[in-house]
Order: structure tokens, then sequence, then C-alpha cells
């Protein structure tokens, strides 16, 4: 049979699902297939990929597009700028930056040239921990909107495969039906592989303290040992 391919842009990693569907899919292979941000919708559109991981927002005229997780943005710096003396960042510390624009760049290429140290580039962390590189450093800037991952695919190429994807990156078991178990997924879930962290365990109750001879019982009545 032939391979699904899976596009996916520059950051994202889908190892974890793709583990997934290899357990319940064993007679259809999938294969990852890289693709710049620009390319997604095009790769879509010429039938490169059968679905793509991409990051919104996109050219999403007759495609189906499900919001997996967020990302956060940073802000990318050669590792000797003094930007990284900071935890984190505003806008208003890059006031008169020199900020690079990815134009006609790619991702890759666009932190090259940051590590050269021409100026500094805003990316999805995601981006940066892959292709940063150790000339280049990066900081949440925490007063921009975060990005967001969705998969995509072409309306008309709608399957039962799309499906079962769908619900793999949504966490949904195995046996559980479309309709089961709807929920978005969340950074550091099923998105990035992470386990939940386990619920505290509930304390036990308080055993009730044996009744003293004599005393009275629960009924109000006399206990052993004492007669009225």
């Amino acid at each position: 049979m032939e391979p699904f391919r899976l596009g996916g842009v520059p950051g994202v990693t889908p190892a974890k699902w793709l583990r997934v569907w290899a357990q319940r899919l064993p007679e259809v292979p999938i294969s990852l297939v890289a693709i710049d941000e620009a390319d997604a919708s095009g790769a879509l559109r010429e039938g490169r990929v059968d679905a793509v991981l991409a990051r919104l927002p996109i050219d999403d005229a007759g495609l189906h597009t499900v919001a997996l997780y967020e990302e956060l943005p940073v802000v990318v710096s050669a590792k000797g700028h003094p930007i990284v003396a900071f935890e984190t960042v505003t806008l208003a510390d890059l006031a008169g930056e020199p900020m690079l624009e990815r134009g006609d760049m790619t991702s890759a290429q666009l932190l090259e040239t940051v590590a050269t140290g021409a100026g500094l580039a805003i990316v999805p962390m995601a981006v940066a921990r892959a292709l940063g590189g150790p000339e280049t450093r990066h900081r949440v800037v925490t007063d921009l909107p975060p990005t967001t991952i969705a998969l995509v695919w072409l309306e008309t190429a709608d399957s039962a495969l799309h499906q079962e994807l769908v619900g793999i990156a949504r966490g949904r078991r195995a046996d559980s039906s479309r309709g089961d178990r709807e929920h978005r997924v969340e950074p550091g879930n099923a998105a990035t592989g992470a386990k939940p962290r386990p619920s505290k365990p509930k304390p036990k109750p308080t055993p009730n303290r044996p009744r003293r001879p004599g005393g009275p019982g629960r009924s109000g009545r006399p206990g052993p040992g004492k007669r009225r």
C-alpha cells in the first residue's frame, strides 16, 4: 500500500504520533516529509503530501484545519547579544534593535543570518530549538500571542486515514469512536508526548475511634460495661 505522506513545517515533532500510527495501522506505512512554512498549502494542493502539520495562519480555502497546540514566541539573537542577560523580554525591550524578517528566506536561513549578529528575529520556540544552532540564543517574548500548529488536509481528499490521524493527534484511544473524548490537545500533553502528571491520592478517611468501655455508643445507648 502507498504510504500516507505527512508534511511537517520546521519545529514540529510528531514522533509519538507516528509510533501510534504504526501500532494501529501497520498495513499503512506513514512517512514524514519536511516542508517549509511558505510551502505548506502548496504541498497539499500539488499532491506532494496527504496532510500537513502546518503553522497558522495558512491559506485555508478548500482545506480542513484542526488546531492542535500552541507555541510560545521567542526572540533569537547571536549568543553574545546583551538580550541574553534577560530571562524573558517584552516588545519594549526590543525597541531600537534591528529586527530581521524572513522574506524569501527559509526559517533555517533566517536563523543563520541571526547567528552572524546582523539582527534579531522573532520565531516560535520550536523553530528556535530545532534550527537555532550553537551560535544563537532565544528568550520568550511575554507580550506576543502564541502561534498555533494545526493538522491540515484537502476537503476533497478527506478519508478514514485522515480521521484516524486526527484521533491519534487528539489522544483518542484506538477503541473509541470519533465522537468520544473530543478535546483539544494542549502543550505538554499528547502533542508533545509528555505523560500527564498523576493526580494526588485522596486522603484515607479517619477510622472511627474505638468506644470506651461504659461509654455511649453511636446510637446513644450505654456501651458495654455500664448499666443504667
